[in-house]
């Protein structure tokens, strides 16, 4: 498994990832220069349920760590269940809920 950082990204302001199996492209995800949802990713449907999602998180989350971030936050509606259970799987703290929009922070260690 290896993350490949793209030279550019088709969203303005964010460094695109894309994490591949070999010559097989799972998914691939954004770290975005905004304070809140720093990170987003996209894993492709048929490779859903493998933990890629967790996996892709987390090599974007030690990536930002090298920026010496301190702390991320996350505005989530409920309908996002997936990057919800991976914020919290990584660490995030739910700290409330407006609108049907769920807040978490991730400390950065």
């Amino acid at each position: 498994m290896e993350l490949l950082k793209c030279e550019t990204s088709d969203i303005e302001n964010t460094e695109k990832y894309i994490l591949k199996n070999g010559e097989k492209e799972i998914g691939y995800g954004y770290i975005k220069g905004v304070e809140i949802n720093p990170i987003e990713i996209f894993i492709y449907e048929n490779e859903r349920s493998n933990g890629y999602g967790k996996l892709l998180f987390s090599k974007l989350l030690e990536i930002i760590k090298e920026k010496e971030a301190k702390l991320l936050t996350f505005d989530l509606p409920e309908e996002q269940y997936r990057m919800i259970n991976i914020v919290a799987y990584s660490g995030g703290r739910y700290i409330s809920i407006k609108n049907g929009v769920r807040r978490y922070i991730l400390p950065i260690k």
